[in-house]
């Protein structure tokens, strides 16, 4: 008796993990159906049955896993802001030098921006005429904002970044600063993940740091190219 309890939990955990799996792969299939369909024309006008029917499934196993299309945007939105959050922990729980944690937090959030602009887009344009996903919106970038002034207050208590910044309204400012370039550029792929990187992390560095790296050296790759300019240029 012992023996075949025994011998059933495998094949018992892998039904369940089975389960799990075929339900992951048809919520996948929902949202990327829905993405694709919002390329097309706006979400707002989006049918459940429209996005059931690209996705090659029923009303019915659409409301199995979604209550509406609203519900299945948030939650696809909650996903990928959980990834985004683990890239920007990357600066706030990381260890080395600060402007070396900037940069690779930055570079994290711009590689989970980019690998999901589809989603992303969407909910910040749909942010801005339904009220629910506004806030929930809000909430997703006010969860960076206090943990990015949190590590601010750190950093001021270690001596790192001056007493002088208020470190609410310097998040806030920062945050949305990677939440409109990233919109802006990354989401209508007007420019490189590595440009928008290039273009913020010196930006955060010197607001954040300064004199803990000169000003010069934020983008050295830059001054040394003008410095070879100039002594190109005739005289």
């Amino acid at each position: 008796m012992a023996t075949s309890a025994k011998s059933s939990a495998p094949r018992a955990t892998g039904a369940r993990t089975s389960r799990r799996q075929r339900r992951d792969e048809v919520r996948a299939r929902l949202v990327s159906s829905a993405l694709e369909l919002a390329e097309r024309g706006p979400f707002r006008d989006l049918s459940v049955d429209e996005i059931a029917s690209a996705a090659g499934l029923s009303r019915s196993a659409f409301y199995t896993h979604f209550r509406d299309k609203h519900d299945l945007l948030l939650g696809a939105v909650e996903e990928v802001a959980d990834e985004l959050y683990r890239m920007a922990d990357r600066w706030w729980h990381g260890e080395g030098p600060p402007a070396d944690q900037v940069r690779v937090a930055i570079q994290g959030v711009v590689s989970v921006y980019s690998k999901h602009t589809g989603v992303l887009r969407v909910a910040t344009e749909v942010s801005t005429y339904d009220d629910d996903v506004r806030e929930f919106w809000l909430r997703v970038i006010q969860r960076f904002i206090d943990a990015t002034a949190e590590h601010i207050y750190a950093e001021q208590a270690a001596g790192l970044i001056p007493t002088t910044l208020a470190p609410e309204p310097t998040a806030e400012s920062l945050v949305w600063m990677v939440e409109r370039c990233c919109y802006i550029h990354l989401a209508r792929a007007e420019r490189k993940p590595v440009e928008v990187v290039r273009a913020l992390a010196p930006v955060w560095t010197a607001a954040l740091y300064p004199g803990v790296i000169p000003a010069e050296q934020l983008r050295p790759a830059r001054r040394a190219s003008a410095v070879a300019r100039r002594s190109q240029a005739p005289s």
